[in-house]
């Protein structure tokens, strides 16, 4: 008996430590949970901003409640246990930090702002082994979520800013007098770094791509400069009136400057004067209601985020709640039934809940049911069983890109109006199936359809001495680990001509030289400008760096004054050839020099001017660059091929995981690819080849008439030496 008994507690022992072992083989990932009896408890941290908490937790109260109903009768069930954190805490990034580490949470819904949502990524990312799935309801800047559409753990529930951008800008096309009648943009300017506004990005580009006339870029540092550029936009003069603004307000503070502004204005004229302003289709960034309780004109209407009308969920909202729902709400309520859809799959089929949550959003086994408990109760149990049916959200269809699984492909926006303190609804728009595909990704590879023509004749009489010799000067005119592409680019363009026999005497190339060798490199003393392209660094062709120069000092070079200071330069005359490649940021009315210095494009264009040449050709990957092309229009022998158009930005091209940055800029890439294939490539050619290939912005080309014919005229004149 007692040897029965020893032998039973022995199997015992055996029984409990491989029941251990196998609870803590399910801890080391996110397929943890409590078990309380039949329902299984999923840890889920939640981060949102401080002012969205409130209304955040009686609609995740509701979802819970939902989700609860939906499983009263099945026999396993989960509940998610929710965690409420603001992202405006000072210690929010030590929490991020933990809730990254911790595998008793299993998903990460929010944060809700870029900015955040980037930070939490790159802390799931550091845990190597499996990173928890993070939801962002309305994380939509688009450098964010282009950083990391190739995340397999990044969830967005909502596209970028671009579809929204897109949807005011359809709008106005649509209009009767869109074509007559010039479109504007007004919002803040958030500098160099790579955290700019879509607006400021996009805006351009899309307004030239539905064919508007567009009537300026105003961009405003701080309220000052806001109120400014409403003194230009609104006044006396009726055809203000004829205009169209599109306005992304930084804050509701600038919202309400801006509403502010025009009733001074109204203060300031003469008794009897009537105050135009032109038509202002808002942002959801001034959607609030302390702005529409302020306000006191009835000129706005816009767009916002919004649950899809056919689910009924804005007015069951508003039923609960007597209020409308706010921006990202119905896709936080998503975002949580995904995250409980997926931990029952995983329940059946082991897998991860990342995992579960890429089966959940691709089931096609046929319809599932809405978001009421009901429907829910079969989605619940098909699900426990290990089918994927085809489940459609408050906010979407949850159609992902297949690809990138990034974001939602179709968001529903609502169309209101600002009048008497409310936002009035007029009408519900879906992305869904709209001109530009089907997916996000499609929105930053969207390449432009409007393309300049040319005329064969167009400058056939200019005549020209025969050629002599060629000079280059090539400008990274951008520093800083940030701006990597801008000297990489510049450095693959120096090998590009010295592959094509120039002499390096013949070659100018000035920048700042600051990142070859900088910390963050993993390749010191390297750059390239894809991951497995070659080294194009080459320290010995630096003539001068940036800090040492002024942007006049350019008119030196360029004209062949050396001195002491500058003893490096060009010697072109009048029977050289001169090319010029600049790559940097820039802005409306200048580009950068450095950072604390700009080149403005009157300074360029007298440097140009007092420049001996046969002809030159000004290359330009720069924002707003075709600024400085039309500025020039004019100076004999000088033709301008420009990444943008004077109201859009240019974008970066090549993002390296590996190093952390983007190595180079879509317009730059296209240029040294097309020259590689065919170096005698006809300038004509050369913008074709460029406009097809560059995304985001609308190659240009300026100043042809009094340069010759790009028919004629080819790359053979400048990268090719006797």
């Amino acid at each position: 008996m007692r040897t029965k008994d020893k032998r039973k507690r022995v199997i015992v022992y055996w029984v409990e430590l491989l029941l251990l072992l196998l609870c803590v083989s399910c801890t080391s990932d996110d397929s943890s949970s409590l078990s309380s009896g039949n329902k299984h408890i999923y840890k889920v941290a939640v981060i949102m901003e401080s002012g969205e908490q409130t209304r955040w937790e009686r609609t995740a109260k509701w979802a819970m409640e939902n989700i609860a109903e939906a499983q009263r009768n099945m026999q396993d069930k989960v509940e998610l246990q929710l965690t409420f954190k603001s992202q405006d805490d000072a210690d929010i990034h030590q929490y991020m930090q933990q809730i990254a580490e911790d595998t008793t949470i299993v998903a990460v819904i929010g944060p809700t702002t870029s900015a955040c949502a980037e930070q939490m990524a790159i802390q799931l990312g550091k845990r190597k082994a499996y990173n928890k799935p993070m939801i962002t309801p309305s994380a939509t800047q688009v450098e964010y979520q282009r950083r990391f559409a190739n995340v397999p753990y990044v969830w967005n529930m909502a596209e970028s800013d671009i579809a929204q951008l897109e949807v005011l800008l359809s709008d106005i096309a649509s209009t009767f007098y869109s074509v007559k009648r010039p479109v504007m943009l007004l919002c803040a300017d958030d500098g160099n770094g790579e955290a700019r506004n879509a607006y400021a990005e996009w805006f351009g580009f899309i307004a030239e791509e539905y064919g508007l006339k567009i009537g300026g870029v105003y961009l405003y540092k701080n309220e000052d400069e806001l109120r400014q550029h409403v003194h230009q936009l609104c006044g006396t003069d009726r055809q203000m009136n004829n205009q169209y603004l599109i306005f992304n307000p930084s804050s509701t503070g600038m919202a309400l400057a801006f509403d502010d502004e025009i009733e001074q204005i109204k203060k300031d004229v003469s008794a009897g004067q009537y105050v135009y302003s032109p038509s202002v289709f808002c942002s959801d960034a001034f959607v609030s209601q302390q702005v529409a309780s302020t306000v006191k004109n009835n000129i706005y209407e816009g767009v916002d985020l919004y649950a899809s009308p056919e689910s009924g969920f804005n007015q069951a909202y508003r039923q609960r709640f007597n209020e409308d729902i706010t921006n990202g709400e119905a896709q936080f309520y998503d975002a949580i039934c995904l995250v409980a859809y997926a931990t029952v799959l995983k329940q059946h089929t082991g897998q991860r809940i990342n995992d579960a949550i890429l089966s959940v959003v691709d089931g096609r086994n046929g319809k599932g049911g809405s978001w009421l408990p009901a429907d829910m109760t079969q989605n619940f149990e098909l699900l426990s069983k290990g089918c994927t049916p085809d489940i459609d959200g408050v906010s979407s269809s949850w159609t992902f890109d297949e690809k990138t699984h990034a974001s939602i492909c179709g968001s529903t926006f609502r169309r209101w109006r600002l009048y008497g303190g409310q936002f009035i609804t007029t009408e519900y728009i879906s992305t869904e199936g709209s001109r530009r595909s089907s997916s996000t990704k499609a929105i930053w590879n969207w390449t432009a359809s409007h393309m300049q023509s040319f005329s064969a004749e167009e400058g056939n009489g200019l005549s020209y001495p025969a050629l002599d010799d060629r000079w280059a000067l090539l400008i990274a005119a951008s520093k800083g680990w940030a701006n990597y592409r801008f000297q990489s680019d510049v450095f693959a363009m120096y090998q590009l001509l010295r592959q094509h026999g120039y002499a390096d005497d013949h070659i100018v190339l000035i920048c700042e030289d600051d990142v070859a060798h900088h910390a963050n490199n993993p390749h010191p003393g390297e750059l390239r400008i894809s991951d497995t392209g070659a080294n194009v660094y080459d320290a010995a062709a630096i003539d001068y760096r940036l800090s040492d120069l002024k942007p006049d000092d350019i008119g030196d070079i360029l004209a062949g004054r050396a001195s002491d200071r500058l003893p490096q330069v060009l010697h072109p005359d009048a029977d050289d050839n001169v090319f010029v490649f600049w790559s940097s940021h820039g802005s409306p009315g200048s580009m950068d020099f450095g950072g604390s210095q700009r080149m403005f494009y009157q300074t360029m264009r007298d440097i140009l001017e007092s420049t001996p040449h046969r002809k030159l050709l000004f290359t330009i990957e720069a924002c707003y660059s075709g600024g400085l092309g039309d500025y020039c229009q004019g100076l004999p022998g000088t033709l301008f091929i420009t990444a943008a158009n004077p109201y859009e930005t240019s974008h970066a091209d090549v993002w390296s995981e590996d190093v952390g940055v983007y190595l180079s800029n879509g317009f730059t890439r296209g240029f040294q690819e097309a020259i590689a294939q065919n170096p005698t490539i006809s300038l004509r050619d050369l913008y074709y080849t460029l406009a097809a290939h560059t995304t985001g912005s609308h190659v240009k080309v300026y100043n042809a008439l009094l340069f010759g014919s790009v028919y004629s005229n080819t790359m053979a004149e400048y990268l090719t030496t006797r």
